[in-house]
């Protein structure tokens, strides 16, 4: 029946038995391979399902690509490899939105204002330090407090943008005896640092930022120095069978950062 259907000779037929024509020979080998693809087809739809593979979009601060990211993307590369992970770094405020709509499954930042929808975990808790110009009176002290710094102007990332890390900073400093002085706001991170570089203040950063050094600045340890925490957000209507994974290696990060007692600083 099947060499009626395809109108071609498969098998010789003879008194010593059945053999393959070469045709025959032809489609039995691309069978075998059309059954081998089929059932690949299979195995990869079932480890797309389960989250085993696909693609995660992850965003995050410019700060936390220098924290917690990197070692984020570490493992997850080592153990879940065939989901690509795909990053972007943004401003606090456009990866809320990003998340809400759903162009990234998960983000990195600071700890923000409860939006409805989003689920959060703490991941890291990183000490603040002063970047200083290296001309600074300062600059050669080991260590300063806060206070050293009532006189001089601050450049942060505007209110807007970063709600909680402006209201950090400006809390720290109040709790310190003075008012700071903002001398510049900007909408991108990095620019922080290169305008504290040319003169134009100083500023507080979370201590990973010294892993990035820019000519022309110097960070200094602060006594008593504040905290501010990296946080891992999601939208809690989010489908990307990747997800789940994601967040269970994400918890065991912050697990065992806690149970070693260590945070970047």
């Amino acid at each position: 029946m099947l060499e009626s259907t395809l109108g071609v000779k498969l098998f010789e037929r003879g008194a010593k038995g059945v053999s393959l024509t070469l045709a025959g020979e032809q489609f039995l080998q691309d069978a075998r391979e059309i059954i081998n693809l089929m059932q690949q087809a299979s195995r990869n739809a079932q480890a797309i399902a389960a989250g085993q593979r696909g693609l995660l979009k992850l965003g995050s601060t410019m700060y936390a690509s220098y924290s917690v990211v990197p070692h984020i993307a570490k493992r997850h590369k080592a153990e879940r490899p065939d989901v690509e992970l795909k990053l972007q770094e943004l401003v606090p405020a456009e990866l809320t939105k990003s998340l809400l709509d759903g162009s990234l499954d998960a983000a990195i930042s600071f700890i923000d204002i409860e939006t409805p929808g989003l689920n959060s975990m703490i991941l890291l808790q990183e000490k603040l330090v002063a970047a200083l110009p290296e001309h600074h009176p300062s600059a050669n002290l080991d260590h300063l407090s806060l206070h050293q710094l009532a006189q001089d102007d601050f450049i942060t990332v505007s209110r807007n943008m970063a709600p909680m890390y402006y209201d950090s900073i400006v809390t720290q400093c109040q709790k310190a005896g003075f008012s700071p002085k903002i001398g510049l706001e900007v909408s991108v991170q990095q620019t922080i640092v290169n305008f504290v570089a040319h003169g134009f203040g100083v500023a507080l950063v979370p201590a990973s930022m010294q892993y990035a050094p820019v000519n022309g600045v110097i960070y200094k340890p602060l006594t008593d120095a504040p905290t501010i925490q990296n946080v891992l957000t999601w939208s809690a209507k989010n489908k990307n069978a990747c997800l789940d994974g994601f967040l269970a290696l994400c918890r065991a990060f912050s697990q065992s950062r806690t149970q070693h007692g260590t945070a970047a600083d």
